[in-house]
């Protein structure tokens, strides 16, 4: 069997899935509060009708309520900024070999295995785990690449990305055909 020909394809943070993880961190943080709310106003005695009210009226809950949303959007603001230089990176199949290239702080291109994680047809979702991490040199925690992949207009190299991905075996430690 012939191998996919060669494709390369960059990977970048677009906006519709900046907008879902916003979503996922507002919906999260939405939930502590109310998850946390009620039990504030039963453990200080104010569990009768009206609780909430009088926990948001406690100008000592306001307080903390707004450190703990300001502390959580800071956090965010910096985690978008500092993943924001690193969201582009380029997935490329030279015919034989995966390679990760253009990585975050100048990083060499990485050789390695691409294994499709998810496929929604205009989006996936691939890990990408390097050679030494894939043979059992550094494997663990943190040693795998997830990359979020979205079709943008050019429909001949997602196809032919597609094809090497479905079609591609796993690596010459697994016995590639």
């Amino acid at each position: 069997m012939r191998a996919p020909p060669p494709v390369d394809y960059p990977s970048v943070l677009s906006r519709p899935w900046r907008g879902v993880l916003s979503l996922l961190v507002g919906a999260s943080m939405a939930s502590l509060v109310a998850w946390v709310l009620p039990r504030i106003g039963v453990h200080d005695g104010a569990g009768l009708p009206g609780g909430w009210s009088d926990v948001l009226a406690d100008p000592v809950a306001q307080a903390g309520l707004a450190l703990a949303t300001g502390g959580v959007a800071c956090i965010v603001a910096w985690l978008s900024r500092a993943s924001g230089a690193a969201s582009q990176r380029t997935l490329r199949w030279d015919g034989q070999d995966w390679v990760l290239a253009d990585g975050p702080g100048g990083r060499p291109d990485q050789r390695g295995d691409a294994a499709l994680m998810l496929d929604l047809g205009p989006w996936m979702l691939v890990r990408f785990l390097p050679t030494a991490a894939a043979r059992g040199g550094v494997a663990g925690f943190g040693a795998g690449t997830w990359l979020p992949l979205t079709l943008a207009g050019d429909f001949a190299r997602w196809a032919a990305l597609r094809g090497a991905l479905w079609n591609w075996r796993a690596g010459r430690a697994a016995g590639r055909p």
